[in-house]
Order: structure tokens, then C-alpha cells, then sequence
């Protein structure tokens, strides 16, 4: 749908709802992506107004005041040569992402901490946060996080799709040849990992990981830690998808697990997948690409038609079935232990919250369902800020 038409429907959609007060309420998305030429880019330049699900226009339309925006690099062969890749990769995310706030400063500040969201909404500008999906980018030299928290880094993902130094991964690769376990959970050195990040103060984040290394990451950390972009097991049986039994441990330990609204995670659909990936192959081979490219091949006529094709024969969740994932939530552990992410550009988007634009309809969403003001803010982002403000007080009392 054309940008500016979504927009007008919003415009039509707040008057609907004109009732509804969202004075105080921070909007908090705990996992935005962004490709590898973020920043360099026209097209993917947030400045801009583009095609990407977040930019900063689209951010200040749907009323998004903030985010973690997400270094994320893909699991790659543990070795030397693995390991320097990795961190090069891991190094022109975090420049991009600080040459956005640099650039467009009177817009869109850094966030190092909670206060400096707090602080950039009373100043009416939009704040940005950096977090790291996947642990691989430390290597074996712990003191890579030292570096990446003195570059901005707040919270870190263990693992991700297959196995790594730190953890076992919940989805082993086939494409790295993975055994269903490497360390059975938690390694050894993945335990000095998870110590070390409470001591500065970086998050924990145990999405992506298997449930052995979740549980042991829980009983390890010295602090509260956060599924980053997950959804509930009970709901939707996928492996990316937290049991009860997690769930239950995530909030004795008083974190937070942030609702993703990632299709597959909100509902499976097994064929529909498989017809995206068919038709990512598909659009590789088209330009000779051995793997698909997220960055490259998404904005390709090719890829696009697919998934209009695709769309209309397997239609996406909608937020209504986004937020039966966080009633579930709150009726299994409470109100306290539940937030929101988007995993915008990294697959993200559901029939209502497909780009950033129309954050505000997911805010009404949540109002109509029955949720008081006081639990969106917490659902929004209280919850997370607590989180970190936590992991940051046992920090300096390490």
C-alpha cells in the first residue's frame, strides 16, 4: 500500500480513537534490524523516507519513540578467521547506527541508558539504543565486551540460528553442519560471558538460544535477563517460541520476555514459510547469489511480487493474535514480565503493525483489548526499563 495512503488511514484511525490519551506512555521496540549499507545507502539511509519498515519519518508518523537498533551478524565457523569477520561486521553496524544519531541529532539521539530515552521524549526527538544479536561477534576474547558496551552496546543475544562459542542455539544449522547439542546449554566460557556482562552491565538476552541454555543462562546471570523477540510456545509451537516452564523461570528471575511480531513466531503457518523460503531461493538464484540476502535481494521486483503473491494466499497474524501472545503472558506471570518488539527489516511485520507508521494502532489495539494506561506503559516499555535499570544497579554494586 502506497505510504501515504497507510498514512491517511492512520490519520482516520487516531480520530476514531481521539479519546484515547497517550501522555507519558514511551513506545519501546526491543528489535529493529538493519541491513549491512545502513547509512551508506540512499535507500537505506533513515533520513530518507524509504522502503525499510523504520526510518525516522516513519517513526515520528506512528508515534515509535524509540528502539534497540540491532548489530547483528550471522553465525559463521568458529575459527580465527571466523571470529575477525565477525567482529569487522559487528564494527560497521555500530558506526552506522552512531552515524545516524550524529547526523540527524536534532532528530534521533544515542541511548545509553533508560534516562536517556526518558530524556529525548520530554525534548520531542526520537532515541536509538544498540544491542548485539548473536554472541559470535566476541569471539574467544572476552574482552570484546568491554568494546562493544564502550561502543554503545546495552544488551546481547547469546546465540542465534546455530550453534557458538557462548550457547546452543534453539534452530542448530544445517548449513554449519550442527548436532542437535554442542555444550548441552551454557558453555564454560559462555558462563565467564554471561558474568562479565553483568559486571558492566550489559543485558542478557537468551532468544535464539535453546531452552537448556536459557534455563542455564537464567541460573548464571546475577541479573534479571530478557527474551529480546520471542513469542509464546504454548500459543505456537515453533523452537524460537518460549515454554511455560521458561516463562515461569524468565519472571521468578524478573525479567522480560518482549512479544515479537514475527509471523511465524505469532502463528505457524509451516506451508507459508516454506513458500517464503522457496521463493528466497529463488530470488538468490535470480541474481546469482548463492544465499539470500536480506539487504539486497528484499527490495528486488522479483522478491516483493512473491510476497504480494504469497500474502494473499496465506494471509499474516494480526495484532489481535500478537496480543493474545501477551494476555497469555500476563495471565501466566503478570503484567510485569511482558513488552513489545517489531523485528522490523529482520522479518517482522503482521497484518496491522507492518512498518513503524502504524505503532499507534497497536497502542489503540491494546486499549480496546482492555489494557489500562498504566499496563501499556509497562507493556511499552516500563518493563524493559526496569530490566535495565536493574542490570545496571548490580553493575555498579558487582
Amino acid at each position: 500500500m502506497n505510504y501515504y495512503i497507510k498514512k491517511l488511514i492512520l490519520i482516520c484511525v487516531l480520530i476514531i480513537f481521539k479519546g484515547v490519551s497517550y501522555a507519558g506512555i514511551i513506545t519501546f521496540d526491543s528489535h529493529i534490524d538493519i541491513p549491512f549499507d545502513f547509512m551508506e545507502n540512499p535507500n537505506h539511509d533513515p533520513g530518507n523516507l524509504t522502503d525499510m519498515q523504520v526510518d525516522i519519518a516513519k517513526m515520528k508518523d506512528g508515534g515509535l519513540d524509540s528502539a534497540f537498533f540491532i548489530v547483528y551478524v550471522p553465525q559463521g565457523s568458529l575459527t580465527p578467521e571466523g571470529f575477525v569477520e565477525a567482529k569487522k561486521l559487528a564494527e560497521k553496524k555500530f558506526t552506522s547506527i552512531r552515524r545516524m544519531t550524529e547526523l540527524y541529532s536534532s532528530e534521533i539521539s544515542l541511548a545509553l541508558n533508560p534516562e536517556d530515552i526518558h530524556n529525548a521524549k520530554n525534548n520531542n526527538i526520537l532515541s536509538a539504543a544498540i544491542g548485539i544479536e548473536n554472541g559470535y561477534v566476541i569471539g574467544n576474547d572476552i574482552s570484546l565486551i568491554d568494546y562493544y558496551y564502550k561502543l554503545g552496546a546495552r544488551y546481547m543475544t547469546l546465540s542465534h540460528i546455530g550453534h557458538n562459542q557462548i550457547a546452543d542455539s534453539s534452530i542448530p544449522s544445517k548449513k554449519l553442519n550442527n548436532d542437535e547439542k554442542m555444550h548441552f546449554g551454557v558453555s564454560s566460557f559462555g558462563a565467564e560471558v554471561i558474568l562479565r556482562m553483568n559486571k558492566i552491565g550489559m543485558i542478557v538476552d537468551i532468544s535464539h538460544v535453546s531452552e537448556e541454555a536459557a534455563l542455564d543462562a537464567i541460573e548464571i546471570s546475577k541479573a534479571p535477563v530478557i527474551a529480546s523477540h520471542s513469542c509464546v510456545k504454548s500459543i505456537a509451537d515453533h523452537p524460537r517460541n518460549i515454554s511455560d516452564h521458561l516463562l515461569t523461570a524468565l519472571a521468578k528471575n524478573g525479567g522480560v520476555i518482549q512479544i515479537v511480531a514475527f509471523p511465524n513466531y505469532v502463528k505457524v503457518d509451516n506451508e507459508r514459510f516454506f513458500q517464503i523460503i522457496n521463493l528466497n531461493k529463488k530470488v538468490a538464484s535470480l541474481y546469482e547469489d548463492k544465499e539470500f540476502i536480506p539487504s539486497k535481494h528484499m527490495e528486488k521486483k522479483e522478491y516483493i511480487s512473491g510476497m504480494k503473491d504469497i500474502n494473499r494466499e496465506y494471509p499474516l497474524p494480526s495484532i489481535d493474535d500478537l496480543i493474545d501472545h501477551i494476555d497469555y503472558v500476563v495471565n501466566l506471570v503478570g503484567i510485569d514480565h511482558v513488552g513489545l518488539s517489531s523485528d522490523f527489516g529482520g522479518g517482522g511485520g503482521i497484518d496491522g503493525w507492518m512498518d513503524a507508521s502504524e505503532t499507534n494502532i497497536l497502542t489503540n489495539k491494546l486499549f480496546s483489548r482492555g489494557y489500562s494506561k498504566s499496563d501499556i506503559e509497562k507493556i511499552w516499555g516500563g518493563n524493559i526499563f526496569r530490566v535495565w535499570n536493574e542490570v545496571e544497579a548490580i553493575a555498579q554494586n558487582y
